[in-house]
């Protein structure tokens, strides 16, 4: 007895320690502050997105908020915070500060001069001589500058010049130093800065160093920035000064489904990505992007009736079927051409409206594609022979129909073999009697069984290995999320697909993107960041090359991007378009997939 009380005295004492080392061991998600701000009627807000660890109490502290503030900003927060959600933090300060008078774009707060200088002091002093002294307690607007900015487009965003942002806020030019804030000079600083200037250098032929005047707005809530002044070297791309791309999306719709917050910000996050390679590239000069938070309205309706995309030459979004169906009629009265960027469903809308873009091509035209494929390179006489396989008592089945139909259409000679994957072994030399022993043998499996196609690449990998057959399969994208089929039949058989989507990471421009993603990001693209950047890069590439005549300038026109190959096609006469194209892959040895 004494020998147990003594045990479990000494356990009373270890599990404190233990516990309090486990405790020691946890460590909580940093929360870093965002760099991204919206301006919503006038009060602004961080953009931040939640990270896996974090908690509504960590997120206050780091903003310097209360929790009570982050919910009132955010009524979906009653179902619970989950990674991956986009919350609206309150600027505490600025709403203070901002007045009708006052209020500005986005990234904007206000803070005393005099702490910007005194910070900046030896790069300052070389600037003294540009600029009239500030007086003390003076106060400019502070911005934010996003990692895709650079002071040229700081200065075209604020119509000032770069020369008085350096000298106001002491920027040492040599340095290769990032400048992550800028104050924005005033008119009066700006008078001052030309009352300053020796007479030689104000004539009307002034000579100014060239820059390109482009120029990106990101707001939310339909809120656009004052439109800025600029001097262009160029014609605008649509004769217009500026060319607005209205994006959206719904942020934190409670109304939509658990995930749509999270790919809705990746999404967008890829569309920024692909502004900042398009800008420096020189094709986004005379652009504007306005994001528009959908969830700040009752419903897309309410948005239409805010008359916000009255000025848009191009519509991406919003992602469902029920949000989208209002903006596409929308966009057919006002000939706008409007993209849905993921759901399939909206296919309909399509039907009778001219301005209206699928960029997801739909799965059930892969099969059509793929018999395309074997007929553009088929020469049935004398090199290859087509067998269709399929499930015994699925000969009705609309997947086997449609291959022997479209087979058939083409004039392709075709065999079948059907069989039932439960009638056990020997299966393998009953078809390969229905196989050439020379010929190439390309092989359709219509089918969607897992079950059922597991068994027939075990049977075609035994007639290719084990009889020398020659053999190579043709099947659907739903395969490769399959997880009972053995990966090493893909490749023994040369497995052939038609991919909706498909990221080849070894592409330079994969990697590229990707890398850029991480810098701005810390963390990882989704396919839904792929989608983003690839439909941004498509239709304002597009634009640049075609003007406002791009919807018919893109017609019959394939491109191949980072996820998605683009072919849009017509769906009937005096109706919308589709993608109809796919990328084409292809399972060989080594483990290696390939891009056709």
């Amino acid at each position: 007895m004494r020998i147990l009380l003594t045990f479990l005295l000494s356990l009373s004492l270890i599990l404190p320690a233990g516990n309090r080392a486990a405790a020691q061991d946890f460590v909580p998600t940093p929360v870093e502050i965002s760099k991204e701000k919206v301006n919503i009627n006038g009060s602004l807000y961080w953009l931040h997105k939640v990270l896996k660890g974090q908690t509504l109490y960590s997120i206050s502290k780091a903003y310097g908020v209360t929790v009570e503030d982050i919910q009132t900003a955010n009524p979906t927060l009653s179902e619970g915070l989950k990674a991956g959600m986009l919350l609206y933090i309150p600027e505490k300060t600025q709403a203070k500060a901002v007045t009708p008078e006052t209020a500005a774009p986005e990234t904007v707060t206000e803070v005393t001069a005099t702490a910007v200088e005194k910070s900046a002091a030896p790069a300052a002093d070389k600037a003294k001589a540009q600029k009239k002294p500030a007086k003390d307690k003076k106060k400019y607007k502070k911005y934010n500058i996003k990692w895709y900015e650079t002071l040229d487009d700081v200065a075209v965003k604020f119509n000032v010049t770069v020369e008085a942002l350096v000298a106001l806020n002491g920027i040492d030019t040599s340095s290769d130093r990032r400048v992550r804030s800028v104050l924005i000079p005033d008119d009066e600083y700006m008078r001052s800065m030309t009352d300053s200037r020796p007479a030689l250098e104000t004539p009307a032929e002034e000579t100014v160093p060239d820059q390109k005047a482009e120029k990106a707005v990101f707001t939310a809530h339909g809120q656009k920035s004052e439109p800025v002044q600029e001097d262009r070297t160029a014609a605008a791309p649509f004769g217009t000064e500026t060319v607005t791309i209205s994006l959206v999306l719904p942020f934190n719709a409670s109304r939509q489904t658990d995930g749509i917050n999270a790919y809705t910000a990746d999404f967008y996050a890829g569309a920024l990505i692909a502004v900042a390679d398009l800008k420096e590239q020189g094709l986004f000069s005379g652009y504007e992007l306005e994001v528009i938070d959908l969830n700040r309205y009752g419903s897309a309706w309410e948005l239409i009736a805010d008359n916000i995309l009255s000025g848009s030459s191009l519509i991406i979004g919003p992602i469902s079927e029920r949000d989208m169906q209002p903006i596409a009629s929308y966009a057919r009265s006002r000939r706008i051409p409007v993209v849905s960027p993921l759901d399939l469903k909206t296919a309909e809308l399509a039907v009778g409206n001219p301005y209206f873009y699928l960029f997801p091509p739909q799965s059930d035209l892969a099969l059509s594609h793929q018999i395309d494929k074997i007929a553009d390179m088929s020469d049935a006489d004398t090199t290859e022979s087509v067998t269709v396989i399929y499930e015994q008592g699925y000969d009705r089945s609309d997947l086997v129909t449609q291959t022997m139909s479209e087979l058939g259409a083409r004039g392709i000679p075709y065999k079948t073999f059907s069989y039932d994957f439960l009638s056990g072994r020997g299966i393998d030399t009953l078809m390969s009697m229905s196989m050439d022993t020379l010929l190439l043998n390309k092989v359709i499996i219509p089918s969607m069984s897992e079950a059922f196609i597991t068994d027939a690449l075990r049977n075609l990998n035994l007639i290719k290995s084990g009889m020398g057959y020659r053999v190579e399969v043709y099947g659907l994208s739903r395969w490769k999320s399959f997880e009972t089929v053995e990966l090493d039949y893909f490749h023994a058989l040369d497995l052939r697909l038609a991919m909706s989507y498909h990221i080849d990471y070894n592409d330079p421009a994969t990697m590229d993107f990707i890398r850029k993603y991480r810098a701005a990001f810390n963390t990882e693209p989704s396919s839904f960041a792929f989608q983003g950047y690839d439909i941004m890069t498509f239709f304002v590439s597009a634009m640049n090359t075609y003007g406002s005549n791009f919807p018919s300038g893109i017609l019959n026109e394939r491109k191949s991007l980072l996820q998605s190959d683009v072919l849009f096609l017509p769906v009937a006469p005096g109706s919308g378009y589709e993608n109809r194209a796919f990328k084409d892959i292809c399972f060989t040895k080594g483990w290696q997939v390939l891009n056709e």
